[in-house]
């Protein structure tokens, strides 16, 4: 399929109404109402204009009538005149629907309109026509249909469309409030300070979307490292060739239990906030123990310790006084050999820890068997969970219940 050719300058009644997939007479209703300002000629209206028409029919179906938000406009009180700036580039109707697009890519219709909704679109009708974005994302869904299973493909792009929201939810949140609060702070108006806003807005958005890249490529290279990494360690244990250090360094998870729920709750300031009290917390106890937190994930952290009888003491803390910030965390810790690349560690030992910490319960520290021994004898003790299935590991592991002993 060619790529959808890039949108013209100016637009007829007819075109605008096309792509805003409205009819002609309700361009002429917000051109009576002073929404939209025509200029002379065959082809009026701008690519402005879509985003204008469609933004007001959105806004008359939750109660703001086009009259009104006309007469707001020439008191001016509001202004959309924003949109014309170049990140307001957002996606217009295809000449297309759903049904054909399938036809097209040679894809199940279901498919189709499942991957549309989990990218989050509402439910749409074979017979409904694709946004001209849309476009860019069946190829892929074509290959990959060749590769996943439909679940598979379904679960991804849902974590794509759901990492892509909390990104842009925490950059409005931070635009209202730093950017459009900031300016309406400084005593201008409403108008003025959305004016402003999108004046900055128009120059950062280009360098947020290729900091977001640049945040998406690093973790590549993080992924495909493990799996790399883990791939070998496989193939040289096999072989009789994997060489274990006498005394291995440790790694530990430590994740707080409900950070989802909280989040749901509560938003993402609030979670942040909690996130930000875990750091202080696990700089300050690992730090005291040898230890260096590696990387934040969120709702927790993996740190790396030389020993794992420190690895031990400093999970337990940490696990301890969690509570008292606002939830229970649980923690895994694993010890073994694992490769450093660029300020990261990376192979089964730390995939172990991973997923033991997984499993473990609020409240719970859970250790690898390879962690029992270096660390006895420094007052801990180690109650035998038995062998747990954990994923990304072909046979059940023992794994154990460390505490204080009394």
């Amino acid at each position: 399929m060619d790529p959808p050719s890039l949108e013209p300058d100016r637009l007829s009644r007819e075109a605008l109404a096309e792509r805003a997939g409205v009819d002609v007479a309700a361009i002429d209703r917000l051109v009576e109402h002073g929404v939209l300002f025509p200029a002379d000629g065959d082809e009026p209206f701008t690519q402005g204009d879509v985003h204008r028409v469609r933004f007001v029919s959105a806004c008359e179906l939750a109660g703001m009538p086009a009259a009104a938000i006309g007469r707001a406009i020439a008191e001016g009180r509001v202004s959309l005149s924003f949109m014309d700036l170049p990140h307001y580039r957002w996606s217009t109707l295809a000449d297309l629907t759903y049904e054909e697009l399938a036809e097209r890519m040679q894809l199940p219709i279901e498919l189709v309109l499942d991957v549309a909704q989990s990218m989050g679109s509402t439910r749409r009708l074979p017979s409904d026509r694709i946004r001209e974005d849309e476009l860019e994302i069946f190829p892929l869904v074509r290959l990959a249909a060749t590769v996943f299973d439909r679940d598979a493909l379904l679960r991804t792009a849902r974590v794509y469309a759901d990492a892509m929201r909390r990104i842009v939810d925490a950059e409005a949140a931070l635009f209202e409030k730093f950017v459009l609060g900031a300016f309406v702070r400084r005593g201008m108006s409403y108008r003025e300070a959305v004016d402003a806003a999108n004046a900055f807005g128009a120059e950062s958005t280009p360098l947020q979307e290729r900091m977001v890249l640049v945040a998406y490529r690093r973790q590549q290279e993080r992924a495909w490292n493990a799996l790399t990494v883990e791939g070998i360690e496989g193939v040289l244990d096999e072989m009789g060739l994997y060489e274990r250090p006498a005394r291995p360094p440790a790694f530990a998870f430590v994740d707080l239990a409900g950070f989802t729920a909280l989040t749901e709750q509560h938003g993402d300031e609030a979670s942040a906030r909690l996130a930000a009290d875990l750091g202080h917390v696990v700089d300050r106890v690992t730090t005291e123990a040898g230890g260096k937190p590696i990387k934040w994930l969120g709702d927790g952290v993996m740190v790396h310790f030389r020993d794992p009888g420190d690895a031990v003491e400093a999970t337990l803390e940490v696990v301890h006084r969690a509570p008292e910030l606002g939830l229970p965390a649980h923690a895994g810790v694993a010890a073994g050999p694992a490769v450093f690349q660029d300020g990261d560690y990376f192979g089964r030992t730390v995939n172990l820890a991973a997923r033991i910490a997984a499993v473990a319960s609020a409240g719970q520290t859970l250790v690898s068997g390879e962690v029992v021994g270096p660390a006895s004898g420094r007052g801990f003790a180690f109650a035998e969970m038995g062998e747990v299935e954990l994923k990304g590991f072909g046979s059940p592991v023992p794994v154990f219940e460390a505490s204080r002993a009394p």
